[in-house]
């Protein structure tokens, strides 16, 4: 057997690995589209025995999700609300809640619905539905009574867009296009000692 070895030069390498990169590399998928959770509050108003939480997300849509939508794909996001205590080891969960939001278009109506926990709301733009669901306001989360006294809590809040909600074949590519990527990180509230 016979082996042919190039003799490269560490530049070479260099240029090769530039231009491998940069041949791949596609200027739209470098933008980041996931869903971003700003000014959680959580507060007990007077003479409310509930914790209620208060957030506003972003919701950023990537071309191919857009699209998908404006052709009648139905897109799922939940999201998910624990309130935990804190503990000497490890944090106990003490609630956990889920809202499920899903945006369908209806072409022939000209109008977006937005399903939420099965109450469907219409709105004539895509704007507006992303409005109806990037504000979460006065969710009573846990009554102060299952709260150990002298115990802190912190409540955390994530965005996850559904991914096995898709049409079976765009569930493949959905794991390995960053397009799809349009969850949120963790976002955590916490107690003031």
């Amino acid at each position: 057997m016979a082996f042919i070895m190039l003799n490269w030069s560490n530049n070479y390498k260099i240029i090769g690995i530039v231009f491998f990169l940069g041949f791949f590399a596609d200027p739209a998928y470098s933008e980041d589209y996931s869903a971003k959770i700003k000014n959680i509050i959580v507060e007990v108003k007077p003479k409310s025995p509930w914790f209620t939480l208060n957030a506003d997300i972003n919701f950023k849509l990537s071309p191919i999700a857009k699209e998908a939508l404006q052709k009648g794909i139905v897109l799922t996001w939940v999201i998910v609300i624990k309130v935990e205590q804190e503990g000497w080891f490890w944090n106990t969960v003490l609630e956990e809640k889920q809202i499920s939001y899903k945006i369908k278009n209806h072409e022939l109506l000209n109008l977006y619905s937005v399903d939420e926990n099965g109450v469907v709301d219409m709105f004539s733009t895509l704007k507006a539905s992303f409005n109806a669901i990037s504000k979460i306001r006065n969710l009573a989360i846990i009554n102060k009574q299952e709260i150990q006294k002298n115990k802190q809590i912190l409540v955390a809040v994530k965005v996850l867009f559904d991914r096995e909600a898709l049409p079976i074949p765009l569930r493949p590519i959905s794991y390995f296009d960053s397009q799809w990527a349009l969850s949120s990180q963790w976002a955590i509230w916490q107690q003031k000692k």
